[in-house]
């Protein structure tokens, strides 16, 4: 049974901006990979003023767009504001830390001279002072003691105050640590995040003796579908294809955009026949698939190849990781639109 899926911009919207980035690029003499294209899709979008202003001053100075001028540029304009975030976020996390600081020592200066005063009271008491002489006492302590009770509920509220702010700030940070390992593009974790859950199960491996199962899964064809399609269209098509398996994937499975149109799954405690089965079903599920745009235009059928490894003790990441991307290769070869096993490269 095929249903279908629909996308919110249309192949024209989609072929118009590529035809405007893609000549740009070889105009100037840009690397065609992602984070290039990302850049001068928001200059030919007009998306970020400061941009389309470096930018054009560097083509009408004639400056070259070598590799690490386009690296400076990519961090100057999407890196650096997640810097900036996290450079305010350690601030207002710091200035929150003095005040509370300061706030208690306050505190602990009105104790400290409430305590002065019912020691002076004690020692009155003690030597039977004269009654006009107590009654100075009765007083100066009544003020003493109303002093000490509203700094007090002062005090409490600033530092209630200060939880709120430092929750808040914490949930800032949880979503700054969320970003850095999330792919911004199809919301499954990134290429670190990947690397840092492979690394943690193949120790599960070798000091357990863990089963761990690896697929590596690309878009066919998709170098060509993009140029066919544009940007727009081909950012939908990553996101959909990470929404399908998504929803294939459980418990401590992990499924992470490797890069480009390259997907990899990581399956903790899942058997060689287990994941080519899971493998054969997100192949099924993909394929069963017609793509849309909103305006009923028909994108194409969309398919991936996948290739299954499962971990051996003692391999190195490298090695493992290499293992399923040719048994993906091997599955393109085979003419796409299939699942292949390390088994089947023995084979």
């Amino acid at each position: 049974m095929r249903t279908t899926a629909t996308f919110n911009v249309t192949v024209e919207e989609s072929h118009a901006v590529l035809k405007k980035v893609l000549p740009l690029m070889s105009q100037q003499q840009v690397p065609t990979i992602p984070q290039n294209y990302a850049v001068w899709y928001d200059y030919v979008c007009e998306a970020n003023e400061a941009l389309v202003a470096d930018l054009r001053a560097r083509m009408e100075q004639g400056l070259r767009f070598s590799p690490d001028a386009c690296q400076r540029i990519y961090e100057k304009y999407f890196l650096n504001e997640l810097r900036a975030q996290v450079g305010e976020i350690q601030g207002a996390m710091t200035r929150t830390v003095d005040a509370a600081a300061s706030e208690l020592g306050g505190l602990d200066q009105e104790l400290g001279r409430y305590v002065t005063v019912l020691d002076e009271a004690s020692a009155t008491l003690g030597r039977m002072a004269p009654p006009p002489e107590l009654d100075e006492l009765v007083s100066r302590l009544a003020t003493e003691t109303r002093s000490a009770r509203d700094r007090s509920a002062a005090a409490e509220a600033a530092l209630g105050a200060m939880r709120s702010e430092l929750d808040e700030l914490r949930t800032q940070v949880d979503a700054l640590s969320r970003d850095a390992r999330q792919d911004a593009l199809t919301g499954v974790a990134n290429r670190r995040a990947f690397d840092d859950g492979l690394r943690r199960m193949m120790l599960d491996v070798e000091d357990n003796g863990a089963e761990l199962c690896l697929l590596f899964a690309d878009v066919d064809r998709f170098a060509e579908f993009n140029d066919a399609h544009g940007r727009e269209v081909a950012d939908q098509v990553l996101r959909f294809v990470a929404q399908e398996m998504d929803q294939c994937v459980k418990g401590r499975d992990l499924l992470a955009r490797y890069d480009g149109a390259r997907f990899a799954i990581l399956l903790p405690a899942t058997s060689y026949n287990g994941a080519l089965m899971l493998a054969e079903s997100i192949r099924a599920i993909i394929e069963a698939q017609v793509v849309e745009t909103d305006g009923g235009e028909e994108v194409g059928e969309i398919t991936v190849s996948i290739g299954v490894a499962q971990c051996q003790a003692g391999e190195s990441a490298a090695e493992f990781v290499e293992r399923a991307d040719a048994c993906m290769r091997q599955a393109k070869s085979q003419g796409r639109n299939r699942v292949a096993g390390e088994r089947d490269l023995r084979g």
